[in-house]
């Protein structure tokens, strides 16, 4: 478990280097999650605050658990969230945002090896996500606390791998 100090320092530092990227690949649209405390999940809301401050559009997911989806939209300032009852925090609003013009997607995870394989948090969504945008030309960029380990043996044929991962100490191109 880290130190709350370095939790805070660790996420200073990734939110830095995440903003710089999107800054170099100019991503004007792009998809986050909005981290889970409990899970000490990299946080976002620093990048999503100043993305709006310079313009970028934002969009969030909500999780249909009886369905097995995820619905995406359109993330504003004054846009009320509420924490489901899995601790997931999601927007109250229904309307939907279509994907087509997504150019990066934000990603939690737990671990990446050296390829930009990823192990996420076993429920699937993200994979499901990430394989629905595999035809489109959108930058896939891991968010991790600790850098990547040599190799994940267990990669199947439908997982699909990240462009970029960003840690505490480096960006990461696969």
């Amino acid at each position: 478990m880290l130190d709350a100090q370095v939790y805070i320092e660790r996420n200073q530092q990734i939110q830095n280097l995440c903003l710089a990227l999107m800054e170099n690949l100019n991503i004007q649209y792009f998809h986050t999650y909005l981290a889970i405390s409990k899970n000490k999940e990299p946080e976002t809301q620093t990048i999503i605050q100043a993305s709006w401050s310079c313009g970028r559009q934002v969009l969030i997911s909500k999780t249909d658990f009886q369905n097995r989806s995820m619905s995406h939209h359109t993330y504003e300032p004054t846009d009320k969230i509420q924490i489901n009852r899995y601790g997931i925090r999601e927007p109250l609003h229904q309307a939907s945002a279509a994907l087509d013009d997504l150019q990066a997607i934000l990603v939690p995870l737990l671990v990446v090896d050296k390829k930009g394989n990823r192990i996420g948090y076993g429920k699937g969504y993200y994979d499901e996500l990430l394989s629905e945008i595999s035809h489109l030309k959108v930058q896939k960029i891991g968010l991790c606390l600790s850098g990547p380990v040599d190799l994940i043996p267990y990669v199947e044929a439908h997982d699909v791998a990240l462009d970029y991962c960003i840690t505490p100490h480096k960006l990461y191109r696969f």
